[in-house]
């Protein structure tokens, strides 16, 4: 179900997002370097799974019934408020990079200006991106994510520990007890 994607680093989606289908579909983030995020998630006590997508560790899947360039600007832009990725993998990577978030909306945060470029910048130095259009996304999407578990995707794996995590590591990010009974 992983095969048939196009697959380019982040900055050349960034720098030319317009060559990206305004039709809806599936996207992968993917880690080009596995070892670029050890330190981080050996201290947010998490491990990368050895999934595997064009020889790159997945971090994310998400997918759309409209727009994957509308999406995919939301997770490439310098504003982590528009972009689950972009929040889960800040606040992973929260300490190395020296970010400082500040709430925004109800559930996010952003980063401040600096630190959305510092976080954009690792984003274009280690992610790539695979892209496929499909007319079904969103339920090719759940069963992605049942069989595949990225990472950085909590909705559909809440049961995990490892997006359990996620969701702390995001609360604290937005100032909150870094509590695992909040989650119960």
């Amino acid at each position: 179900m992983l095969s048939s994607y196009l697959i380019q680093p982040a900055g050349a989606i960034r720098g030319h997002i317009n060559f990206v289908p305004e039709a809806g579909g599936i996207y992968v983030l993917l880690l080009d370097h596995p070892k670029a995020l050890d330190p981080a998630l050996h201290r947010a006590g998490l491990k990368l799974d050895p999934l595997r997508l064009g020889g790159r560790a997945i971090l994310y899947l998400g997918a759309t019934d409209d727009s994957l360039r509308r999406r995919l600007k939301c997770h490439l832009s310098d504003d982590s408020a528009r972009s689950t990725f972009r929040m889960s993998l800040g606040a992973v990577l929260a300490e190395q990079l020296q970010l400082s978030a500040r709430p925004s909306g109800v559930r996010g945060f952003r980063f401040e200006p600096e630190g959305e470029a510092r976080l954009s910048r690792w984003i274009e130095d280690h992610v790539s991106v695979a892209i496929r259009e499909s007319g079904h996304a969103l339920v090719e999407e759940k069963s992605l994510i049942a069989m595949q578990e990225p990472l950085l995707n909590i909705s559909g794996r809440r049961h995990k520990t490892s997006a359990e995590t996620m969701l702390l590591l995001r609360r604290r990010m937005r100032g909150l007890p870094f509590d695992r009974k909040v989650l119960h």
